[in-house]
């Protein structure tokens, strides 16, 4: 007579237990390297950002004709005209940084809410006022917008990158640096 082999019911049932256990203590380990890899996508974002501010003040000194006569604006090789602010780069995305930096998956929106699948990313451009009101400036001059992730507010949830020009014309009488942020505590 043959014997057929297999599992018992119960032997079934407590592997599935166990492999629940596991999958329960594994899936927040996973979940926080997703934050935490969005969370360096930012910084690397930010310090991209900061070069290109750096990059243009040189540019600007080092090719005051390419300036316009309200010297609020700055013509680059490209022959692609950007805004200027205390001969720096003016804190706006669609006037500014989007020709100096190549991100992915990112667009200005006009909500604080990032809900667009499409993007990974959006932009939210912020008064000065908002930068005062989480205490990363103390001036309440200038322009500046945040960049945060897909699924986030921008007024609500402390997760984004930040730049602010401090600058309240393009020729000011004392020229403030920019300002690039990050706040993380509400990824």
């Amino acid at each position: 007579m043959n014997k057929v082999k297999g599992f018992t019911l119960i032997e079934l049932v407590v592997v599935i237990v166990i492999l629940g256990i596991l999958a329960a203590n594994a899936l927040p380990k996973f979940i926080n390297l997703q934050d935490e890899a969005n969370n360096a996508v930012m910084l690397s974002m930010k310090g991209a950002l900061e070069s290109a501010n750096k990059l243009i003040s040189l540019k600007v000194i080092l090719n005051p004709d390419n300036l316009n006569g309200n010297q609020n604006r700055f013509t680059l090789d490209s022959g692609q005209n950007i805004r200027i602010r205390g001969k720096q780069a003016e804190g706006r995305w669609n006037n500014t940084f989007i020709f100096l930096v190549d991100f992915n998956d990112i667009a200005q929106v006009s909500s604080n809410n990032c809900t667009d699948e499409s993007l990974k990313w959006c932009v939210r451009h912020r008064n000065a006022n908002w930068f005062v009101n989480r205490g990363y400036s103390t001036l309440g001059t200038g322009r500046g917008f945040a960049i945060f992730p897909l699924g986030k507010n921008v007024n609500q949830d402390r997760c984004y990158i930040y730049m602010l020009n401090q600058n309240d014309s393009a020729i000011p009488a004392t020229v403030q640096p920019s300002i690039f942020g990050s706040d993380f505590s509400g990824c």
